[in-house]
Parts: C-alpha cells; sequence; structure tokens
C-alpha cells in the first residue's frame, strides 16, 4: 500500500493502543476501530527526517478514545474519532502559530510590551537569549547550552558580563559565544552545566549512542507515560457526576485541574482538560520567572492566578484549591514541589481522607529512571541528546546537530500526559483511588525515534517541497533564529497555498483584551468528536488576571497591559 500521513499515523495509533506497557483498559480500547484520520495533505512536507506529524497524530487519537470512553461512561454518547494529521502536527507546534490582527505573534515586537513584566530573567535580550543554542566544543563535540528563562548562571560559567555591554551583533554574539565554548570540553561543560551551576546543558549524541549510555539504556524502553495506583489510599470509585452545562455534555465537564507548570510541555496537558471540558486554573507568581515566547499558549482555556508559594499565605491559598481538584500537574523539576511542601507524597496525603482521590501527574525532561533524572532540560536538551537534533543537521546537509523546527517534544509529551490523566481519571471512576501519572520529554522522543526515519524517496520528495528552508538552517539557528527567519512557517507551508496549509478550522479566536491586545487566534486542539465539541474555553488571560477560586473571577488587583497603538 502506498505510504500516506494518515496510514502512518494509524500505525502508530495501534502500536500505542495495543503497547502492553500502558494497560489500557478495554473499555477504552473499544473505541480504537472508530479513529479516523483525515486531511487533505496525504505526503511528508514538514522539514525533517521524523515522522513528527504521524506521531503527534497517533498519540491525539490516543487521548480520544479515552475522551470518548469517558462520555459514554457519563453520558451515554457513542463517539467517533477523527483527526487531521497535518492539524496534528499545527497542534505540536501550537506556539509558534499564535496569530493577533493576522500577524504571528512570535514575530510581534508588542509581545516585548505584552510579556515583560513576567521576564525577570531577560530572555528577550538577544545576548542573553544566545546563551541557549548549540556549539561545538574543543574535543569537536556539538554541545546544547541552555540559558533556561534566566541566563545568569551560563554567563557566570562562562565568565561573560550579563548584559551586552559591548553592544555586541547578532552574529558577534554567536561568534562570542562559540570561540567560548571551543576552548572547553565536552565532558567538563556538561559537568559544570548540569552538576556545578544547575543549568540544563548535553551533548549531541547519535540516537544509538544515547541508548548505549547507562541513562539511554534505564529509559529506552519506558512507555510515553506511567499510570500507577498509589498504595496506602483506598478512596471509593468517583462517580462522575453531571456536566457543568448540560447542552455541553465534554468529556471532563465538572473536574477541576490545578496546574503548577511553566513553558509547554506540563502546560499542554492542562491545555487539553481545559478543552475537553475540565476547569483549569494555572497557578504562576509575580516574582516567578516565565518564559515570555511560551507565555500566552499556556494559558490558553484557563483560570490564571497568582500565589506565592514561598509565602505563608501563598501556601495556605494553594492548600484550599488543593482540597477540591481532581487533578494536579506538577511540571516543575523534581524536588522543587517537595522543597515548597507540595510534592506528590505531601499532595496525596493532604487528599487522603475525602471520598475521592487524586491524580498527580508529573512531567519532567530526563524520565524517572536513571542518574540523569533530577537534571534541568528542556525540548530542546531531549531532542540533542536523543540524537533528534544530529538527525536533523544532516537533514539539511550539515554533519552538525540542529535544533528541531519548533517544540514537537514538548508537545508530544503534554499529549502522552494527558492520556496519562485521561487513564487515572477512568480508572478512579472504576475502581478508586489516588494516582501517580509520569511522562517526559526525552521518553517521548525516544518512542518518535522507534517510528524510524522517512525513506530517502521521501526525503528528496520532502526537501523539494520546502526548497526556502532546506540547506539554510545552521546550528546556531535557535528559538529565535528559527522564529525571526520564520523556518517554522515557512516550514509548515512548504508548498502549499496559506488558505490550504491555515485552514480557519484549525484555529479559534479568543479575546485578548486581558492582554492590551486584539482577539488572538490559536490552534485549536487537533481532535475531533462526533458528539461533543473540543474548543477551548473562551479564556486567555495572563498570570494574575483572576483571583484565586475555582470560579472565574477576575482579579481588581491585577494591573492591566497597556499596548501602545500605532
Amino acid at each position: 500500500m502506498a505510504y500516506t500521513l494518515q496510514s502512518e499515523a494509524q500505525k502508530i495509533f495501534d502500536k500505542i493502543v495495543s503497547d502492553p506497557r500502558l494497560n489500557s483498559p478495554d473499555g477504552v480500547k473499544e473505541f480504537a476501530s472508530k479513529v479516523k484520520f483525515i486531511g487533505d495533505e496525504t505526503q511528508p512536507f514538514y522539514p525533517t527526517p521524523w515522522k513528527c506529524a504521524e506521531s503527534q497524530a497517533a498519540l491525539l487519537a490516543y487521548v480520544g478514545i479515552f475522551a470518548a470512553a469517558i462520555s459514554k461512561e457519563r453520558y451515554g454518547l457513542d463517539q467517533y474519532i477523527e483527526v487531521d494529521v497535518s492539524h496534528a502536527l499545527l497542534t505540536g507546534l501550537a506556539q509558534c502559530f499564535i496569530r493577533c490582527n493576522d500577524k504571528w505573534n512570535s514575530l510581534a515586537p508588542e509581545m516585548d510590551v505584552v510579556t515583560r513584566r513576567w521576564d525577570h530573567g531577560y530572555t528577550r535580550e538577544l545576548y542573553r537569549q544566545l546563551a541557549t543554542n548549540i556549539y561545538k566544543t574543543k574535543d569537536g563535540r556539538w554541545y546544547q547550552l541552555h540559558g533556561s528563562m534566566d541566563a545568569t548562571p551560563v554567563l557566570t560559567m562562562l565568565g561573560q558580563p550579563q548584559h551586552n555591554e559591548k553592544n555586541l551583533s547578532w552574529n558577534e554574539i554567536l561568534d562570542m559565544y562559540s570561540q567560548l565554548v571551543e576552548r572547553i570540553d565536552s565532558k567538563s561543560l556538561d559537568n559544570w552545566s548540569n552538576n556545578v551551576y544547575r543549568v540544563p546543558g548535553i551533548t549531541a549524541y547519535g540516537e544509538d549512542e544515547f541508548k548505549a549510555l547507562p541513562h539511554g539504556q534505564a529509559i529506552k524502553d519506558e512507555p510515553y507515560y506511567s499510570c500507577l495506583k498509589q498504595p496506602y489510599y483506598e478512596q471509593p470509585a468517583v462517580s462522575w457526576g453531571p456536566p457543568i452545562d448540560a447542552s455541553d455534555k465534554k468529556p471532563l465537564s465538572g473536574i477541576k485541574v490545578l496546574e503548577l507548570a511553566r513553558a509547554i510541555a506540563a502546560p499542554t496537558i492542562g491545555r487539553v482538560c481545559a478543552a475537553l471540558g475540565a476547569t483549569v486554573i494555572r497557578v504562576s507568581s509575580s516574582v516567578n520567572k516565565e518564559l515570555p515566547i511560551t507565555l500566552i499558549d499556556g494559558c490558553v482555556g484557563k483560570i490564571s492566578v497568582d500565589i506565592n508559594l514561598k509565602t505563608f499565605e501563598g501556601r495556605k491559598k494553594l492548600l484550599e484549591l488543593i482540597e477540591e481538584a481532581d487533578v494536579f500537574i506538577d511540571g516543575y523539576r523534581p524536588s522543587v514541589l517537595e522543597h515548597l511542601g507540595f510534592g506528590r507524597d505531601a499532595v496525596f496525603g493532604l487528599v487522603s481522607e475525602r471520598d475521592r482521590g487524586i491524580v498527580y501527574c508529573q512531567e519532567n525532561c530526563y524520565g524517572w529512571k536513571g542518574p540523569w533524572v533530577t537534571r534541568p532540560g528542556w525540548a530542546q536538551i531531549a531532542d540533542v541528546g536523543s540524537g533528534v537534533g544530529l538527525a536533523c543537521g544532516r537533514f539539511h546537509g550539515y554533519d552538525e546537530a540542529h535544533c528541531f523546527p519548533g517544540p514537537n517534544a514538548d508537545y508530544l509529551t503534554g499529549h502522552s500526559g494527558a492520556a496519562g490523566v485521561l487513564h487515572a481519571l477512568y480508572l478512579r471512576s472504576k475502581v478508586g483511588g489516588s494516582y501517580l501519572v509520569q511522562c517526559s520529554l526525552l521518553v517521548s522522543d525516544l518512542h518518535m525515534i522507534s517510528y524510524g526515519k522517512y525513506t530517502e524517496e521521501q526525503i528528496v520528495a520532502l526537501k523539494k517541497r520546502n526548497k526556502e528552508v532546506v540547506g539554510k538552517v545552521r546550528h546556531y539557528d535557535e528559538v529565535v533564529s528559527l522564529n525571526v527567519n520564520e523556518y517554522i512557517i515557512r516550514g509548515f507551508t512548504a508548498d502549499r497555498p496559506f488558505e490550504k496549509a491555515y485552514k480557519k478550522e484549525y484555529f479559534q479566536r479568543l479575546d485578548g483584551s486581558p492582554w492590551g491586545m486584539g482577539p488572538i487566534d490559536v490552534v485549536r486542539l487537533g481532535l475531533s468528536l462526533s458528539d461533543t465539541n473540543t474548543k477551548f474555553p473562551s479564556v486567555v488571560a495572563p498570570p494574575g488576571y483572576h483571583l484565586p477560586r475555582w470560579d472565574i473571577k477576575q482579579n481588581p488587583d491585577f494591573e492591566p497591559i497597556v499596548v501602545a497603538k500605532k
């Protein structure tokens, strides 16, 4: 049979459903036959050798069968699931495709104003942003430096001033970092980054090279997510109850989700839950660092509150919210919330005496086994460490590691985590108890790698569809460069007309006034149910815009964001 995106997505979906490590319930797997992969685009079009569109589509369909199974349990609905593969990939790159006033937000200068108050790490300064990039080391290896949300430790490690005192140009800044990294061998740089300065960083490995490492061996056979019923907690099975709106029977209507996370992967878990009807509170703080480029996407469909967990009053307020929560999402590095009193064991204990259990979902970079579990990490770290990065570089004709064109690993992980949350809620409704769900960026990448690369013939055809991009991307093209040069946008467009690549039904318009902006178009969840809409709640608001409570109420003390009109 001839290759199509839809047929390959189906094959990957079948592998996920039949994966014995996931132990999907029979009542969920019976909906696998009701999944259909659709779309006008049938051949690979995104400039990467990896089957990212097919992988995203398969995972979203897997989320869909859980949503359909829950709908049947709650409402007696017997739903079909459709996934447009092109839309699924757009969902897997959603942060890059937010639009306002018919312009891509990632290129809009007003974004500096909109997000400035949370950018305590000055990540919008080019000099500091370029600390997150791939450079060659003294021993000839490629190394992913990462400044995270604050490049201060990286610049300190390299012995450089914290700001661009010499007014260096873009190319001069790149040369500065290249020369500095070229003086250090990869092992020393890795040890300094992860053990001394405690910043993300990793050597670029090949696929087999990574799997041969102790950490690679520890996680190479891990499932997309783990769903673990917790011992000692024997709360009874929980009935779903009526939906909040009787006319809108969403699968997770009435479910309350607390999200403590930043950036993309863990917030995507809450984002999916919101699209499926859950009430999601995103907990942030004005004293916390946020990543401006991801902030709006992370707030889609959620109540956005400001709680400072380093104060006693803030911790008391979080305790109140936990009392009613069904799901707790922890997207911080392992041990961060433990130190604040709200790690997984603490949260399980806090609800042990109530009549229903809780789902505690953890997301990290390196997985939950092996020597690197507590290392800090991001999607770029997972991509470069797993072998994805080197393959991307070779796709463009260079023997160097490249940043994957967009946050694919983040959304793969978010979608797998969302599937895990639905899995746990389904089990809670059947047998009761509390559940731990764990997912990670590296494990998600390893699954995509396991599906193989496109054939040489497909890659030749793929390159012809992307003449404006292929061969132009280099190792120093990090997130800012990929956006400024529109490599991600042009890559998704490929050789297609704009209207075909970016169909209106792929987007949802939300009110942007809380950000001081006009209407904001965000990518809809790339998953359709036959009898239930999967639109987001019509809210996208900055941190602290709402009061910390389970009903939506605007915070009267929120300082409005003012964007100067041109």
